[in-house]
């Protein structure tokens, strides 16, 4: 009996498949009165509404689990008291990007909500492109319910063998349907291509530090002047420029949230059974598999595998699957 796709159950709705999640997010649920948040610090966050932006009180049922519990982008019910705004109640996130707390892996830390697209940036060189990180992003925003793509920052600095070198490297991310942008801030390659991808919605910028978020989102809005920083001379990596997450209004619609970077991503809430969900182009080598529950690690008679090592699949993406069944293997 032929194996039916999994289909991958994500928080806010019911489960859905990576097909659908492609083809675009929900809607949000709105609110009479509702604000959006627009940057969140200790106990307080800043909100906009009825076009003027507002200062408001986090209660202690949110503030005590604050990271968890609210996050820019979040639509809110407000209230008033005495002069001073107050959040009453978050209402229901139609998205959502997330990963564990660094310092409690069983909490959740929340980094974007309610966005249409989040775009990966990734820097070809200072920092190096790194793949796995790439991989483990798609899962987290797939997950989340909005939809990926892939931002190729600071290209200006390759030559054309180097740049072909890259593209072949995230072939497969292109062969799954993800939107690819090359782009420059120096030269401007890649501006108005991302600039047309976030038209109109609301996305975020997410990534490794040093890769450039800030820079692109200056050049995508000049008026926004940002403050940028170089990766750190001796080591490559990137340097902390912004600091806690922001919502930027483009206008026309567009909303971008800026957020820091990361030097280490981990995944929520996530297992081995619905690990293979988030690889579809196994999908097709696994109904020849010999075993139906095949984990297309150590089983006898595993297409996926053949496929792997015939570079009918890529060895990168199977690595990174690889690395992370044994990671989750480790967390049970």
């Amino acid at each position: 009996m032929k194996r039916k796709r999994k289909e991958i159950a994500r928080e806010g709705g019911p489960e859905t498949s990576w097909d659908d999640l492609l083809s675009g997010p929900g809607e949000p649920e709105a609110g009479e009165g509702a604000a959006i948040v627009l940057s969140v610090s200790s106990g307080r966050c800043r909100v906009f509404r009825d076009g003027r932006e507002i200062d408001c009180t986090i209660p202690p049922a949110i503030a005590v689990r604050q990271k968890s519990a609210l996050a820019v982008g979040d639509r809110v019910l407000m209230g008033e008291e005495g002069g001073v705004c107050r959040v009453e109640r978050v209402l229901p996130r139609h998205s959502v990007l997330a990963r564990p707390d660094p310092h409690r892996k069983q909490v959740q830390r929340l980094i974007a909500a309610n966005v249409d697209v989040v775009v990966h940036v990734v820097s070809v060189k200072a920092p190096p492109l790194r793949p796995r990180l790439i991989d483990r992003y798609l899962i987290a925003i797939l997950r989340g319910r909005a939809q990926p793509a892939i931002c190729l920052n600071k290209i200006d600095l390759l030559d054309d063998a180097e740049r072909a070198a890259v593209m072949q490297l995230v072939a497969p991310y292109r062969d799954l349907g993800v939107p690819l942008v090359a782009c420059s801030t120096k030269t401007g390659e890649g501006i108005d291509a991302l600039r047309e991808l976030l038209e109109g919605k609301t996305s975020t910028l997410v990534g490794h530090s040093g890769v450039g978020k800030s820079s692109l989102l200056n050049a995508l809005d000049e008026r926004l002047q940002l403050a940028v920083r170089d990766v750190h001379g001796k080591r490559g990596t990137g340097q902390h420029t912004t600091t806690a997450s922001t919502l930027h209004d483009l206008g026309g619609g567009t909303l971008i949230i800026d957020t820091p970077g990361i030097r280490e991503f981990g995944l929520w809430d996530l297992d081995r059974d619905s690990l293979r969900g988030y690889f579809p182009e196994f999908e097709e080598a696994a109904e020849l598999c010999r075993f139906n529950d095949c984990t297309h690690v150590h089983e006898p008679g595993c297409e996926v595998k053949e496929r792997v090592a015939a570079g009918a699949l890529s060895p990168a993406r199977y690595d990174t699957y690889l690395r992370l069944y044994e990671d989750l293997g480790q967390e049970r």
